[in-house]
Order: C-alpha cells, then sequence, then structure tokens
C-alpha cells in the first residue's frame, strides 16, 4: 500500500491549518512536502501495478460528504422562502445539458480508447467543459445577491462555488490528458479522471436540484 495518499491528505491538512492560521512556518514547510510529494509520485510510477484505486474512492466519499453538508445548510436556511441565485429555467438548466453531454463524450473516450480517433470525444469533453466554467462565470457576474446578505446566499455561493472549483480541476485534468495521449497517460489513470469526470457531472445534478430548484 502506498503512503502517497496518506502524505498528501496531512499536508494539504497541515496547509489550510497554517492558511487559517496565518501561520508562515506552516505554509513554507508544505511546500517542501509538496517537493517530497512529487518525488514519491514518481518512484511509485516506476511500478506499473498503481495501487491508489482506493484512495480514489475515499477521496470522492469525503467530498460527497462535503457537498452534502453544504447543500443540507442550504435547505436549512431557506426557511424564509429566499430567492435562488438564478432562475432555474436558465443558464443552471443549460449547464445541467452541457455537463451530461460531456458525461456522454468522456464515457465514449473511455471505451474507445484505443481508437486512434478516441481523442476527438475528448476534444468535446473538454470544449464542453469550458463552456461550462463560462458560463457559470457568467452567471455569478450577473447576480444580484452576494455571500453576506444571508446564510442561505451564504450556503449557495459555497456550494456552487466548490463545484465550480471541481469542474475547473477537472477540465485541467482532461486538457492534460488530451496533450499527453490517452495511450501515454495511461489506461488506469484514464479511467480514474473518467470517474471524476461523471462524479462532478452527477453532483451538479444535486447542486441544480438544491440551490436553483428548491
Amino acid at each position: 500500500m502506498s503512503v502517497f495518499p496518506l502524505f498528501n491528505a496531512s499536508f494539504v491538512g497541515l496547509f489550510l491549518v497554517g492558511l487559517f492560521t496565518w501561520n508562515t512556518f506552516l505554509i513554507c514547510f508544505v511546500g517542501g512536502c509538496s517537493v517530497i510529494s512529487i518525488v514519491i509520485y514518481v518512484y511509485d510510477s516506476i511500478d506499473i501495478n498503481f495501487h491508489y484505486e482506493s484512495a480514489f474512492w475515499l477521496f470522492v466519499l469525503s467530498e460527497f460528504i462535503i457537498f452534502c453538508t453544504l447543500l443540507t445548510c442550504c435547505l436549512i436556511y431557506d426557511v424564509w422562502g429566499s430567492v435562488s441565485l438564478s432562475n432555474s429555467l436558465e443558464i443552471p438548466f443549460v449547464g445541467c445539458f452541457i455537463l451530461l453531454g460531456s458525461s456522454i463524450t468522456i464515457t465514449a473516450f473511455h471505451h474507445l480508447l484505443n481508437w486512434n480517433y478516441s481523442w476527438v470525444f475528448l476534444l468535446f469533453t473538454v470544449l464542453l467543459g469550458i463552456l461550462f466554467v463560462f458560463l457559470q462565470v457568467y452567471e455569478l457576474n450577473d447576480i444580484g445577491m452576494n455571500i453576506f446578505d444571508s446564510s442561505f446566499y451564504a450556503s449557495s455561493f459555497c456550494t456552487v462555488g466548490l463545484h465550480f472549483s471541481h469542474v475547473l480541476l477537472g477540465v485541467v485534468g482532461l486538457f492534460t490528458l488530451l496533450l499527453v495521449g490517452g495511450i501515454k497517460f495511461g489506461v488506469y489513470r484514464c479511467t480514474v479522471l473518467t470517474w471524476y469526470w461523471h462524479f462532478v457531472d452527477y453532483i451538479w445534478l444535486l447542486v441544480y436540484t438544491v440551490v436553483y430548484v428548491c
């Protein structure tokens, strides 16, 4: 079993503690840990038998718990019948179709990984992800509320913002995969990235239902 996931989780936790308490020593310490993490990853990559799958599912579980916590806050604080961030039948609704479409294209890429033109489906996934990011930025710039208006809006902004960061991270990962190529990237990494993108897609359905519809 690799120490890589445990090591990364530990120094990320230290980074958050150092950031919240503004402890410069901890922040500098995290910089050194990042270098060590890269060395561990390179060393572990020499072995073709990857063993990070269980850690990935733990990561998905922890992210799901965080989203459920924020969504629960949205439901609890919506006691005064607050107006949602945007009209549920406008930009957020379009975002549902964009992410569901990208879920189809990434699935096609994953199943046709050994096909010479499978990168076309990956390209469509990246473009759909970028389109969702631009729509979300446009929506947030057009919103008249802010995070300080009420607890409900604070919870809503945190939930949407957290999902936005996951989409942005996924787009970066998919674009990296597109540049490197599926064969060189490896079946394992392609599979994990596909699972991650599906997770981001389906979480949006929960966010859309609770934040914009309910």
